[in-house]
């Protein structure tokens, strides 16, 4: 049996856009020129919900897509975003409620 996770799915489109269609919910969509940054959130949720989530926001910090770990398409979605520039995958090991910033990258 697949991961209730799975039920979402993300693409990048030939339009060079990111699309989620998730169960019960309207299709999220953010064009790669709108986006303004990415985020990891993780939760304590785990392991009886997701609790390890994408989230894209565009320049007005409204999140346009937000996709659990392990959505249908999550390796090729991932692809996309680490050709961002200084694109860094941040916090996935934590358990915390934490929101990390993966792009821009934050200066350290």
């Amino acid at each position: 049996m697949k991961h209730p996770e799975a039920q979402f799915v993300v693409e990048v489109t030939a339009d060079d856009e990111i699309v989620c269609r998730a169960p019960k919910q309207a299709e999220q969509r953010i064009k790669m020129t709108d986006l303004a940054a990415v985020y990891v959130e993780t939760k304590d949720d785990g392991p009886w919900e997701a609790d390890v989530w994408w989230l894209l926001n565009d320049n007005t910090g409204q999140t346009k897509v937000a996709f659990p770990q392990m959505a249908t398409g999550e390796t090729e979605v991932l692809a996309r975003l680490q050709q961002l520039p200084d694109f860094v995958i941040r916090g996935m090991n934590s358990t915390d409620n934490t929101r990390m910033e993966c792009w821009p990258s934050p200066v350290e």
